[in-house]
C-alpha cells in the first residue's frame, strides 16, 4: 500500500483531536456487535492456534497505520501485538471452508438493526461492478477484461458489488467475482466440492446478470427493505427488471440504446425511435436539475408498464432512464438515480484507503477473504462514526462533524444541491469522461463545505 496516501477518514481526525485509540474503538465495536459470535455462526473457527477474531483484528488495522500485509510478521508494531508468523496469516486467508459471505451479511444485518432508522422511501439497493487490476499471470482465475473507461483490456478480476444506501450511509452487503474465457493460466486449487470456496469459484463462471439476481434474492431473504434497486445500463434488460420486481424491489436504471422494443400507443418502438418520434417533442424544463426532460409511459413484455425519462443535455446528446413506479415525477426519479454515486465513492475509497485489490496471494480463496475483510473494515468504520454522530453520504469516506453548526446549516442546502447536480451529471451526460476528474471535483466541494 502506498505510504504517501493520507488516511483521510473523519475518524482519523476524531482520533487526533480527541486522542482516541483506534484499537480500542474497533475492539469496542467488536464487543457491541458480538463479532466473535458472528464468526462462529459463519463457520470461521480454528481448533488450535490464534483465534480468528484476533487475526481479523490485526488485518483490519493494516490500512489505518498505512502498512502492507508483510508488516504483520516483519513490522515491530504487530510483532509486539501478536507473535504470529507469515504462514499463520496465509493459511487463514487461504482456507476454503470459511463462509465469508455469511459473516459480512450477518454483520450488515446487525448494524442495520442498531443504526438504521431511515424511512422506507429513503432505502435503496445499489449494484455496480468494478475491475481489480492484477499483474500476476499465475493467480487463480485471473483473466483479461475490457475496461470501458480506459478502452483497453486489463488483467484482473471483475467484481460485482451490491450495497444498501439509506440516504446517509452506504453499507456493502454482498460481492462476487467473475472471470472471462481469456485467462493466462488454468490453475485451479484442488478442494472439497462441498466447501464454500468451491461454490464461490463456480460463481465466477456465472453471468453477472444471473449473479445479480441471486444476490438480490439473498438481500430479500436477509430482510433488507428497499424501495428501489439502482444500476447502470449494463443490467437494464427487460427480463432482469422483471425478475427484480418478482423479488419485491422496484427498479430505477439507465437504459442503453439497443434493439429492445417498447410498446407505446400500439406501436413497438426502439429507444431511439421513442426519442425522435415522441420524447424530444414533449421536453419541458426541470428547474431543480437545470435540464430539459420528458416522461412517457410504455410497456415491456416481462416488466409490463414502466416510465421512461428522456433527458436532453445538448442538441445531439440525450439519455434515458427507466422507473417501475409509473406515478413518480421526473425530479424524484433523477434524485434517486443520483444516489448511485455512493457506490462509486465506496469503490474509490476502498481501493485507495482500505486496501481493496491489494491481496498478496495467488489463490481465489485469499481474494474472497481479503475483499470480505475490506468490507468489514468499512462496516466497522460506519458503525464507529455513526455512534459519534458523524454521518454523510460522501467522502473521502464520511463527512466530518462540524463544530460550527450554524455555518453548516446555512450552506448545507446550496452544497447538497450543487453536489447532487455534479453526481447526476457525471452519470447522465459524461459517461465517457474519466471518473477521477469528478472525484477531484467532489473532493473540492467536500473540503469547501466542511
Amino acid at each position: 500500500m502506498k505510504k504517501d496516501i493520507a488516511f483521510s477518514l473523519s475518524l482519523q481526525k476524531e482520533i487526533q483531536q480527541k486522542r482516541l485509540c483506534l484499537e480500542s474503538e474497533i475492539e469496542r465495536s467488536y464487543g457491541e456487535l458480538g463479532f466473535r459470535t458472528l464468526l462462529n455462526r459463519a463457520g470461521i473457527s480454528k481448533e488450535k492456534g490464534f483465534a480468528p477474531s484476533t487475526l481479523i483484528f490485526v488485518l483490519i488495522l493494516l490500512p489505518m497505520i498505512k502498512e502492507s500485509l508483510t508488516a504483520l510478521w516483519s513490522g515491530k508494531y504487530f510483532t509486539r501485538l501478536l507473535e504470529a508468523r507469515k504462514d499463520t496469516y496465509y493459511r487463514f486467508l487461504n482456507c476454503e471452508y470459511f463462509n465469508w459471505r455469511k459473516l459480512v451479511t450477518l454483520m450488515v444485518s446487525r448494524i442495520l438493526v442498531r443504526l438504521d432508522t431511515a424511512e422506507f422511501a429513503q432505502k435503496v439497493l445499489i449494484a455496480d461492478d468494478t475491475l481489480l487490476h492484477k499483474t500476476g499471470k499465475e493467480m487463480e482465475l485471473v483473466s483479461y477484461h475490457f475496461d470501458h473507461m480506459s478502452k483497453h483490456t486489463h488483467l484482473g478480476y471483475q467484481m460485482l458489488q451490491v450495497g444498501y444506501h439509506n440516504g446517509m450511509d452506504f453499507y456493502p452487503v454482498d460481492v462476487s467475482f467473475h472471470t472471462s474465457r481469456n485467462r493466462p493460466n488454468v490453475n485451479s486449487k484442488t478442494m472439497d466440492r462441498r466447501s464454500n470456496g468451491w461454490r464461490r469459484r463456480m460463481e465466477a463462471f456465472e453471468k453477472k446478470t444471473d449473479m445479480l439476481i441471486h444476490m438480490l434474492e439473498h438481500c430479500w431473504q436477509l430482510g433488507i427493505d428497499a424501495r428501489f434497486v439502482l444500476f447502470d445500463s449494463w443490467f437494464s434488460h427487460d427480463i432482469i427488471i422483471a425478475k427484480i420486481l418478482d423479488i419485491g424491489y422496484g427498479v430505477i436504471c439507465r437504459l442503453k440504446r439497443s434493439r429492445m422494443r417498447y410498446l407505446y400507443q400500439g406501436r413497438h418502438l426502439t429507444l431511439s425511435q421513442l426519442w425522435h418520434n415522441v420524447a424530444r417533442h414533449e421536453l419541458r424544463w426541470i428547474g431543480p436539475w437545470q435540464v430539459k426532460a420528458s416522461r412517457i409511459m410504455v410497456s415491456l413484455p416481462h416488466s409490463q408498464e414502466v416510465t421512461i425519462i428522456f433527458v436532453r443535455w445538448s442538441k445531439k446528446q440525450w439519455h434515458a432512464f427507466l422507473c417501475t413506479e409509473t406515478e413518480m415525477e421526473i425530479p424524484e426519479i433523477l434524485d434517486y438515480y443520483s444516489r448511485r454515486w455512493a457506490i462509486e465513492v465506496y469503490f474509490r475509497d476502498c481501493k485507495q484507503l482500505l486496501g481493496l485489490g491489494k491481496c498478496q496471494s495467488e489463490t481465489f480463496d485469499a481474494l474472497i477473504a481479503w475483499t470480505s475483510i475490506v468490507m468489514i473494515r468499512y462496516l466497522l468504520l460506519v458503525h464507529i462514526l455513526a455512534k459519534r454522530q458523524i454521518r454523510g453520504p460522501l467522502g473521502p469516506l464520511f463527512k466530518d462533524l462540524a463544530y460550527e453548526h450554524l455555518q453548516i446549516a446555512f450552506i448545507k442546502t446550496f452544497c447538497d444541491r450543487l453536489r447532487n447536480i455534479v453526481m447526476l451529471s457525471s452519470q447522465l451526460f459524461s459517461s465517457d469522461t474519466d471518473v477521477h476528474h469528478f472525484f477531484y471535483l467532489m473532493d473540492i466541494l467536500e473540503n469547501t463545505s466542511i
